[in-house]
């Protein structure tokens, strides 16, 4: 179909009055119209508005129909699909079309009363025993996003054979405007509300690892916390206050849900600029750190006063490699088989910890749903989990949850930085320990967007030419290629396995232990690089650092 075919579908649909006159403002906008939003693994991300290629009321009903379609298919009608939403824009309207269309097939549907975490969606599918999961959220995107993330039975992200069937019932959908819908309340349709806190709460007592340290000395530990108008507030405030930190101060500018977050750029703690009218406030109450939640609350940002009463923003790689360790500290009878978890682009620092410790220590492609499978993994055999986390600020500790979760990050943070403070030191002291024992680490994201025509073929060439000619810098040793599956030393020749799904990207390792990876996306004419360096000291991987930036991004001019 052309894209004049989809908006022709538009223009002889029974829409509203409102809807016709917003339609007539944009039918010659192509881009609208052309074909429908990308569904994978992540479910579908996109744009909100009128058209095929937007997030609406009519391209939910599509894909909730496909879902429901899939979870007929496979015999979970009767078990069900739980349903959370955050605090978006349209979210709790695109979560109640969904559940019109579930139970229309006559699909069992858990439906949340109020915006919760994407963790606590993930806790519900498994508390309910539930076929399947949807969570309405775009996490840490710009306002004018939402999406659909559809996750299994055990409350992980669906996988890529998951993604491809329900692909192939949303092919089958050709006319978005006549989908059949079971208006609400129904039978069918199980409302969520406070008992599923509570019971999500009272799970999390196990990520406290010392309750007579929280009992006994919560109140002397000041956090500043913001969840950034989002999901978070509910359970990171009784999560704290409910395990013995009674002196906790939240942001009350961005307290309440706001699906235009008003007060930030970019709802996401990843960004330091969402972290100024947090820093405001903890210097008023002299809080030790502030803690940040992105929109549906999986994301955790943490920063961390320092001597001359400023607040330092961790990294993920940072707060990661201190969150192991101190997990790993506080264990006792630690084995081979306790198993730490990150991905292929996450920092050295933890894999060293973990090596330190003597437990196992597992890569897998980006994304938590990677990690989440590996646990499911882990428990038909004799492998604990014991921690699992991504740089880009993603944490589990606890695995009743199967998706990165800030409400347990945020528990174990302020647990780790009390500890700390008791012993006389801060995170960021900790931190620069950990350096002085295993080398400094620096570690950098830069995303290169190709707006022009031939955007994605430019992409595409300098990953051909990188898989043809790896030694385009001198001191590369070895090179990773996840698609071909193979790990090459370019010192000898040997080549090794990768044991991983295939993915479109390259990882190249330097003689003096930098590496950088490459990973181009799918649907967009985008390209993420990862660096990191390494030295005796945080001069030397800092210059290390700028000298192999330099070097990889001529690729690009």
């Amino acid at each position: 179909m052309t894209w004049q075919n989809y908006l022709k579908d538009w223009q002889e649909a029974d829409l509203s009055d409102d809807w016709k006159a917003e339609l007539k403002q944009v039918e010659t906008e192509q881009e609208r119209f052309d074909g429908y939003l990308t569904f994978g693994t992540g479910g579908m991300r996109g744009k909100m508005g009128i058209g095929s290629k937007r997030m609406n009321i009519f391209t939910i009903r599509r894909v909730a129909r496909a879902l429901g379609e899939y979870v007929v298919a496979n015999g979970g009608a009767e078990s069900g699909v739980a349903i959370a939403y955050d605090s978006r824009n349209n979210s709790s309207l695109f979560a109640r079309e969904t559940a019109k269309v579930l139970s229309a097939l006559s699909v069992r549907v858990y439906l949340s009363d109020a915006i919760r975490p994407t963790p606590a969606l993930s806790f519900c599918v498994r508390e309910k025993a539930a076929f399947a999961g949807v969570v309405i959220t775009a996490s840490h995107n710009p306002s004018i996003y939402n999406g659909f993330k559809v996750y299994d039975k055990n409350g992980c992200q669906i996988t890529l054979g998951a993604a491809e069937e329900i692909s192939t019932y949303l092919e089958r959908i050709t006319n978005i405007f006549t989908i059949p819908i079971r208006e609400l309340p129904n039978l069918l349709v199980t409302s969520l509300g406070k008992e599923m806190d509570d019971a999500y709460l009272k799970a999390l007592q196990k990520v406290v690892f010392r309750r007579d340290l929280l009992a006994d000395y919560g109140s002397e530990l000041t956090i500043c916390y913001t969840p950034l108008h989002g999901a978070g507030k509910e359970l990171v405030m009784r999560g704290l206050t409910e395990n013995g930190f009674s002196n906790v101060a939240i942001v009350p500018e961005q307290s309440e849900p706001d699906g235009n977050f008003s007060t930030v750029v970019s709802p996401n703690p990843e960004e330091a600029n969402s972290f100024e009218l947090a820093k405001k406030q903890a210097k008023n109450i002299h809080a030790d750190i502030i803690l940040a939640t992105d929109p549906d609350a999986d994301r955790l940002g943490v920063a961390v006063l320092t001597k001359n009463g400023e607040y330092q923003i961790l990294t993920g790689n940072q707060l990661g490699a201190l969150l192991l360790d101190y997990i790993l500290a506080a264990k006792v009878n630690l084995t081979s088989e306790d198993t730490m978890i990150n991905t292929i682009v996450t920092g050295d620092l933890g894999g060293k910890i973990a090596t330190e410790y003597g437990i196992n220590h597992i890569q897998t492609l980006t994304g938590f749903k990677f990690i989440g499978e590996k646990i499911a993994e882990m428990e038909q055999g004799e492998a604990r989990f014991v921690f699992g986390y991504e740089e880009s600020y993603g944490y589990l500790i606890a695995p009743f949850v199967r998706d990165k979760d800030a409400v347990q990050a945020a528990l174990l943070v302020s647990e780790m930085a009390l500890y700390y403070k008791k012993e006389g030191t801060t995170l960021l002291q900790k931190l620069t320990r950990l350096y002085e024992k295993y080398g400094y680490h620096e570690e950098l994201l830069h995303t290169i967007t190709l707006e022009s025509a031939n955007g994605k073929e430019k992409m595409t060439q300098v990953m051909e030419m990188l898989r043809k000619q790896p030694m385009f810098i001198p001191e590369i040793s070895r090179v990773e290629d996840f698609e071909a599956s193979e790990r090459v030393n370019l010192t000898n020749g040997k080549v090794s396995p990768i044991n991983l799904p295939k993915e479109n990207v390259l990882k190249f390792y330097l003689k003096n232990n930098s590496w950088f990876a490459i990973r181009p996306s799918g649907t967009e004419p985008k390209c993420k690089i990862y660096f990191q360096s390494t030295g005796e000291t945080k001069e030397i991987a800092e210059k290390t650092m700028n000298d192999l930036k330099k070097d990889v991004l001529t690729l690009w001019d």
